[in-house]
């Protein structure tokens, strides 16, 4: 069940603009998934999405940019990178890697 802060991000979240089907692409379909991943490189609440699709286990389609099968190799939740507030998921690092600042190891 969704809380009203829940929906805060969701109601912003980009995927709400296209067909949601573009995040259940079929195995195999890579063509398919690297569309839905480009949706949410550029989504204001990817951090969020993520986040919440690993408390909630989420087993099927794309959230926060990551597959399933990338999604069950994470260990831990993700923390915000500095510079982007995307998701980082190695804990030595303030940066994401996927923005334009380099990544730093933490000292």
């Amino acid at each position: 069940m969704n809380t009203d802060l829940d929906r805060v991000w969701q109601d912003l979240a980009l995927c709400q603009e296209v067909d949601p089907e573009l995040f259940f692409p079929d195995q195999g379909d890579h063509a398919g998934a690297a569309a839905a991943k480009g949706v949410c490189a550029a989504c204001p609440v990817r951090f969020e999405c993520l986040t919440d699709a690993l408390v909630r286990r989420e087993r099927w389609g794309i959230w926060g940019g990551m597959s399933e099968r990338k999604r069950r190799a994470i260990k831990h939740l993700p923390h915000r990178c500095e510079h982007c507030l995307g998701p980082v998921l190695d804990h030595g690092s303030t940066s994401c890697g996927e923005c334009a600042h380099p990544q730093e190891s933490a000292a």
